[in-house]
């Protein structure tokens, strides 16, 4: 249940905001940002002048919330191997530091931090101590999603699906409002239930078709500075004609690729076994 979507804030937001014109974009001064090139961060420090002639390349860095398991779990995990340095996000402390303790035994670099991502407050708090962490940030993966209702739209609960709502949508809005502007691009996950209905989860697509619609919106709005889209699930085997589950590593593997493929903005790459085709 995946979707993608990179970008960073244009360089028209910051100029206006640095002669003082008004600007809708948020405030992140509190946040540490680094220089705009993620991999070349030595000079002098003290002025605040990086300099390129000895720079040293360091590793990337990249956020995953809804990290202590499945997708999110799975792409930590690829990440690290690759050589990433990952901060692993969830609510569930014990599962957050099975995964990290994962990543470490296999030689990867990894740290948890605790955070619910339904509420802004929680967001901007969950970035400025990944921020903290490194020093900087060169991505982000916003996974975190819940899905608590199975019902006829008749009788759907509005305060299960206000939850999802909270979660699913606003969760993945405030991520990509507060992201750091100098980061290379973040991926939002969605869900093929963001592309097609799906029977009894009227709610649940419902909140998936909302991010399809804001990756596609943040894909126009930040289109010069690099952003790509994908969305996928696994659903019921008989319905693809691979007839079988996806996994969690096929939905790594395509973040992995958005990851590193900044040209591919707007696209949407769906990871469906075929399922678009049938």
């Amino acid at each position: 249940m995946t979707g993608g979507a990179g970008f960073q804030r244009s360089f028209g937001d910051r100029e206006a905001q640095a002669a003082g014109e008004a600007s809708d974009e948020p405030d992140r001064r509190h946040l540490g940002l680094r220089p705009q090139n993620p991999l070349h961060r030595t000079g002098n420090v003290a002025a605040g002048e990086p300099n390129y002639r000895s720079a040293v390349i360091l590793p990337p860095t990249v956020l995953i919330t809804g990290a202590t398991g499945g997708i999110g779990q799975e792409t930590a995990e690829l990440l690290a191997s690759q050589g990433w340095r990952v901060i692993v996000s969830g609510r569930r402390v014990a599962e957050g530091q099975k995964v990290v303790d994962g990543i470490k035994k296999n030689g990867g670099q990894a740290t948890f931090i605790q955070a619910d991502v339904s509420t802004e407050e929680n967001v901007k708090a969950l970035i400025t101590k990944a921020i903290a962490v490194w020093g900087h940030l060169d991505a982000a993966v916003n996974n975190a999603g819940i899905s608590n209702d199975s019902e006829l739209l008749e009788n759907a609960s509005m305060e299960r699906f206000q939850e999802m709502f909270q979660v699913n949508v606003l969760g993945v809005f405030c991520c990509n409002k507060w992201l750091p502007a100098s980061m290379d691009g973040s991926c939002n996950l969605a869900s093929i239930a963001g592309l097609h209905g799906i029977y009894r989860t009227g709610t649940y697509c419902a909140t998936k078709h909302a991010v399809v619609g804001l990756t596609k919106t943040a894909a126009i709005e930040y289109a010069t500075t690099g952003v790509t889209g994908a969305y996928t699930e696994e659903t019921i085997a008989a319905l693809f004609p691979m007839k079988r589950m996806g996994v969690v590593a096929d939905i790594a593997r395509a973040i992995k690729f958005l990851i590193d493929s900044p040209f591919a903005t707007r696209s949407a790459l769906a990871v469906d076994g075929g399922l678009g085709a049938a």
